[in-house]
């Protein structure tokens, strides 16, 4: 009778029992490579065209938070309805941190406080705030006004008022303008245009006779003398424009409003996806060279943490409506 030994484990077995083995071994590495965030470019949303004042923030957020996180972020203009068209893309977005929001307050405080958009506020998870945009009270050279007060009598002088100059129907600037008339008893006509260029261009010309307009399209038509500025709205004094006094200072602080902007993404992000974007949105606003960048677009860089963040646009959106409110505005 033939007697069969067993044979001895082949090379081929034991190189698969070594692979099972390694392979069981990769596994908790692999998935946690598979897991971790980013792996892939980040679209950064905003809602204004190129070469406009969103660049001038965009950028260099773009490029600090492409060196702090590792990948790409590419800027993706959606522009229209005032920012609205980018809000409800980025509202609709996946939650999964690669859709990130350039957001000011009109957008997300003033549209939806008179108008019903395709997205709410709520819609968000608030990565930070990235700083605010001072508006500044100008008239032209011809109207006969040092602050607000003269210009509110010389208001009254006039048959017809005081006209305004907006860059549209519920902006932030036209909502501001009508705030002043409530507060200053001012008699004026609103003048809306479609852009702020060409409502500039009319106040120059003297065919409108006041406007709120960002330092940064309107500093250098002040200090030539082809526009004189009033006041500007923020709580304290200007680099820009340093001899122009704040409305505070002028007896209205209810005044003071701003451009808010902030990073924002779709809601129910992941913890560890948010918390890693907090983090390096704080640590590329601690930058100085990222933070010289933004502050020549006339922004003032001041970071706000996730939670004071939201409930700065919260408190805003809550301000526009009361004044839409209170003015009987009617924007649609």
């Amino acid at each position: 009778m033939a007697i069969h030994s067993p044979k001895p484990p082949s090379r081929v077995s034991r190189r698969g029992v070594l692979a099972l083995a390694g392979g069981l071994l990769a596994a908790p590495w692999a998935r946690a490579q598979k897991s971790s965030w980013p792996q892939q470019p980040i679209k950064f949303v905003i809602g204004y065209p190129p070469g406009g004042g969103g660049d001038g923030v965009g950028r260099p957020l773009a490029l600090g938070l492409e060196r702090h996180l590792g990948v790409p972020v590419v800027l993706d203009y959606r522009p229209g309805a005032g920012g609205a068209i980018a809000a409800q893309l980025v509202a609709n977005a996946p939650s999964d941190g690669y859709t990130l929001y350039l957001a000011d307050n009109g957008a997300i405080s003033v549209t939806p406080a008179y108008r019903a958009v395709g997205y709410r506020p709520t819609d968000f998870s608030y990565i930070g705030g990235i700083g605010e945009l001072p508006m500044v009270l100008v008239v032209h050279p011809d109207v006969q006004a040092r602050d607000i007060r003269e210009l509110a009598a010389l208001s009254h002088k006039r048959p017809k008022g005081l006209s305004y100059a907006s860059g549209g129907v519920g902006s932030i600037p036209h909502l501001e303008a009508e705030m002043m008339r409530l507060e200053a008893r001012m008699n004026t006509v609103h003048v809306a245009y479609k852009g702020s260029g060409q409502a500039s261009t009319d106040l120059i010309s003297g065919v409108v006779d006041f406007a709120f307009f960002a330092p940064t399209g309107v500093a250098q038509h002040v200090q030539s003398g082809r526009l004189k500025a009033l006041a500007v709205t923020t709580r304290q004094r200007i680099a820009a424009l340093p001899s122009v006094p704040t409305v505070g200072e002028l007896g209205f602080p209810s005044l003071e409003a701003t451009y808010m902007s902030g990073v924002l993404a779709p809601r129910n992000l992941p913890p560890a996806v948010f918390d890693r974007l907090a983090a390096a949105l704080s640590t590329v606003l601690a930058d100085p060279e990222v933070v010289r960048n933004l502050e020549t677009s006339g922004l003032v860089v001041a970071h706000r943490a996730p939670a004071p963040a939201r409930e700065a646009f919260e408190k805003d959106l809550d301000r526009w409506r009361n004044l839409i409110k209170a003015a009987n505005l009617k924007l649609d």
